[in-house]
C-alpha cells in the first residue's frame, strides 16, 4: 500500500509540476537519473501530454514564437541526442499565452445569452415581454429617446398619406409636438411625478410614454373621407388625452408600490421591535392580516370609489394609508407582558385598530366635510402617513423640466 501511495503522490507531483511549467513558460530538461528509470518517463509522458493538450489552446504565433512546438520541450530527439534548450519565454509572451485561456469577455457571454430560447411554461411566471427581454440588457436610453419617437410619429403620418395620394400640405412638425407635449403634462399634472427624487419619472420618460400611446390612438385619424390629412389639432388632442391616461396608470402604480412598501414596514418594526422572538408562523400570518384589515378599511368607502375615475389608485392610497398606521401601532399590537403576544392576539388587535384608528385616518384624508371624496394628489412613495396626513420633507423632492 505504501509503495502504491508512493507512486501516486509522485505522479500528481508530476502533473502539478507539468502545469505549472506549461503556465510560465518553464522548459523542463530530464535528467540523466530521470531518463533511466520509470518515474523519469512517466514524468515525461504527463507534462507532454498536458502540454500537447494545451497546444491546441494557445495561439500557433506563441507557440511559434518559442522556438518548437510545445510538446517537445526537454524532450529527447528522434536520433536520442539530446534535444535543444530552448529559450524561456518573456513574461509579456507568458502573459499572452495566459490571456488566451482566460475566460470569455462580457460582450461574447452576452451574445451567447441572447442565443438563450426560454420554454412556453415561462410564460405561468411572466409575460410575453419578459420572455422576449431574456439575455437582453435592459434598454435605458430607448426609454428616454423622445425624439425619435417624434420622427417615428411624423414619418407615420407621412406614410398614411402618401398612400392616399394627397397633395394637401400638413401642418404637423417636430417643434410643434414638442410644445403639444409641454402644454399635456402640465394640463395632466405630470409634472408632479417629475420632482419626486430617486423615482423613476423623469421627464424624457414621460414623454416617451405619451407618445406611445397617442401613437396607439393615431389610427382613428388615417380613417373617414380626410384622405388622411392629419392636422396638429387633431393631433394635439391626442395627445393631451394621452397624458391623461399616463397619469391615471401612474397614480395607480406609485400607490401600488407604496402600499406594498406599507405592507413590508410593517414586518420589519414587528421584527425591530421584537427581534428573535418573532416566529416564521407570526411573520408569515401577517400578510394575511394587514390583508383583511385592509380590505375591512376599503369596503367602507367602496360606495364612493366606484364612481370616482381614480378608483384603483384611491384604494391602493387607503391600504397605504392603514398599513403605515397600523405600523406607528405596532408595539401596541404586538407586545405583552411575556415579550411578544400570540397570533390569536395579535390577530385581534390588528382588526381592533384597523377599525377603530385606522379607518378615521383614512376617512380624514379621503373624505371631505360634503361626504364626497378629496381631490388627492400623488406623494412620493417614501411619504407616510400620519393621523393629521400625509408626512413629507423638502428632500423627497427636485425640480420639474419647466421650473429650470
Amino acid at each position: 500500500m505504501r509503495a502504491g501511495s508512493s507512486r501516486m503522490v509522485k505522479g500528481a507531483a508530476a502533473v502539478v509540476a507539468g502545469a505549472l511549467a506549461v503556465s510560465f513558460g518553464i522548459g523542463l530538461e530530464a535528467s540523466p537519473a530521470q531518463a533511466g528509470n520509470s518515474f523519469g518517463g512517466f514524468m515525461g509522458g504527463v507534462v507532454g501530454g498536458v502540454v500537447g493538450g494545451l497546444s491546441g489552446v494557445i495561439p500557433y504565433q506563441q507557440r511559434y514564437r518559442y522556438g518548437a512546438p510545445a510538446h517537445n520541450y526537454g524532450a529527447p530527439a528522434h536520433n536520442g541526442a539530446p534535444g535543444a534548450q530552448q529559450t524561456p519565454p518573456s513574461p509579456q509572451d507568458s502573459s499572452h499565452a495566459l490571456a488566451a485561456l482566460a475566460p470569455p469577455s462580457s460582450q461574447d457571454q452576452l451574445a451567447m445569452l441572447k442565443s438563450v430560447n426560454p420554454s412556453d411554461s415561462l410564460g405561468s411566471v411572466g409575460s410575453s415581454d419578459d420572455q422576449e427581454r431574456v439575455g437582453k440588457s435592459a434598454d435605458v436610453e430607448a426609454d428616454r429617446d423622445y425624439i425619435s419617437k417624434v420622427d417615428n410619429l411624423i414619418k407615420r403620418i407621412e406614410t398614411a398619406q402618401n398612400a392616399q395620394h394627397t397633395s394637401k400640405e400638413g401642418d404637423v412638425t417636430e417643434h410643434a409636438i414638442l410644445d403639444s407635449l409641454d402644454g399635456a403634462i402640465k394640463s395632466a399634472n405630470l409634472q408632479r411625478f417629475e420632482t419626486f427624487l430617486g423615482e423613476n419619472w423623469s421627464a424624457e420618460r414621460l414623454r416617451v410614454m405619451i407618445l406611445d400611446r397617442a401613437n396607439n390612438e393615431i389610427g382613428g385619424l388615417f380613417e373617414g373621407t380626410n384622405r388622411g390629412v392629419v392636422t396638429m389639432n387633431d393631433l394635439d388632442t391626442i395627445i393631451k388625452k394621452s397624458a391623461h391616461n399616463v397619469y391615471g396608470r401612474l397614480f395607480e402604480t406609485s400607490e401600488l408600490l407604496a402600499a406594498n412598501r406599507g405592507s413590508t414596514l410593517f414586518v420589519q418594526r414587528l421584527y425591530q421591535a421584537h427581534g428573535d422572538l418573532v416566529s416564521g408562523d407570526e411573520r408569515e400570518s401577517a400578510e394575511q392580516l394587514l390583508e383583511e384589515a385592509s380590505m375591512s378599511g376599503v369596503n367602507q368607502l367602496e360606495p364612493l370609489l366606484r364612481r370616482d375615475p381614480d378608483a384603483f389608485a384611491l384604494r391602493y392610497r387607503a391600504e397605504r394609508i392603514i398599513y403605515d398606521c397600523l405600523s406607528d401601532n405596532v408595539e401596541a399590537i404586538s407586545s405583552s407582558d411575556s415579550g411578544i403576544a400570540t397570533s390569536a392576539e395579535i390577530a385581534k388587535r390588528v382588526i381592533d385598530v384597523g377599525g377603530q384608528q385606522c379607518s378615521k385616518w383614512v376617512a380624514a384624508q379621503l373624505v371631505g366635510a360634503d361626504g364626497k371624496l378629496k381631490p388627492q394628489d400623488p406623494m412620493p412613495l417614501r411619504a407616510i402617513w400620519t393621523a393629521e396626513g400625509p408626512k413629507d420633507d423638502a428632500s423627497m423632492y427636485g425640480h420639474a423640466t419647466d421650473q429650470l
